[in-house]
């Protein structure tokens, strides 16, 4: 299946200039909006839920990262013949970009579990599954562009402190801007970035985010002048730093737990 928009792209340093072809003139769209990618949870046919990936690439193998708790998702058989029933996540629908069609998208479905009931997913190296963080080597590439994740974007030097705020880039609800495009959800730094809140990786967020954003990548975009770790201000321009992925919802409280970036990047160099 494909989404199109028929646009005509130039890409020029940072930013992505989309030019409708019909009467909506020149937009930019931000190279960090086509990294995350929206998933659907499926058991066969029957849709369980929504969620956010992302792709992180290793050795020319490309990896879809997302939380945990999405591969294991579980709901209420809507089967009449099975009333009461629950069944469990066996396959992700990942809605790609398409290849060399920058505004339109390819879905391509991955199954979560080999010919023997094995899962296929790798989880932390170390931490197993009290990590909510896993990486789906893809299999299903055929007509697919990727834009992986950059890693090393963990290291830019932005200063970051509880009250800053944070982007998390996802799809609540599976909403989506011209079938594809992620949303933008804006919060604030609800903990202190060097402490592990219930001794887990994590970091808070003050956001009312929704139902889909689980495995949302998290930013610090700076534009400007930036606060560095040093404690100085760097006149740079646009800088951004990779921060974590979004997990946890604590929706009476509109909190939200991040794991952090150093597991992620931990989870990565584990990869093959």
């Amino acid at each position: 299946m494909t989404v199109g928009l028929r646009v005509t792209v130039l890409l020029l340093s940072f930013n992505i200039f989309v030019v409708n072809s019909v009467s909506w003139g020149q937009t930019k769209i931000d190279p960090h909006s086509v990294i995350s990618l929206s998933l659907k949870i499926l058991r066969d046919a029957s849709e369980l839920g929504s969620a956010t990936g992302f792709v992180l690439r290793k050795n020319d193998k490309n990896y879809l990262v997302t939380n945990r708790h999405v591969v294991l998702a579980c709901n209420q058989d809507q089967d009449p013949a099975d009333v009461g029933g629950w069944i469990c996540a066996n396959k992700l629908s990942i809605f790609h970009n398409q290849l060399e069609h920058l505004g339109s998208w390819i879905s391509k479905t991955e199954d979560l579990f080999d010919r023997d009931g094995r899962p296929r997913w790798l989880e932390h190296p170390t931490l197993k599954d009290s990590v909510d963080l896993v990486a789906l080597p893809l299999l299903k590439t055929d007509g697919v562009q990727f834009y992986p994740l950059d890693i090393e974007l963990a290291k830019t030097d932005i200063l970051i402190s509880p009250a800053d705020s944070v982007s998390i880039v996802g799809f609540p609800f599976g909403l989506a801007e011209y079938s594809g495009l992620p949303v933008w959800k804006t919060g604030t730094l609800a903990s202190d970035m060097d402490i592990n809140f219930q001794a887990k990786p994590v970091f808070l967020v003050d956001s009312t985010s929704r139902p889909g954003m689980s495995g949302s990548p998290v930013y610090a975009v700076r534009s400007g002048f930036v606060r560095t770790s040093n404690g100085n201000m760097l006149g740079a321009g646009e800088m951004v730093r990779f921060l974590g992925v979004y997990s946890e919802q604590m929706p009476a409280a509109e909190i939200g737990g991040v794991w952090k970036a150093e597991i992620v990047r931990e989870l990565y160099d584990s990869l093959p």
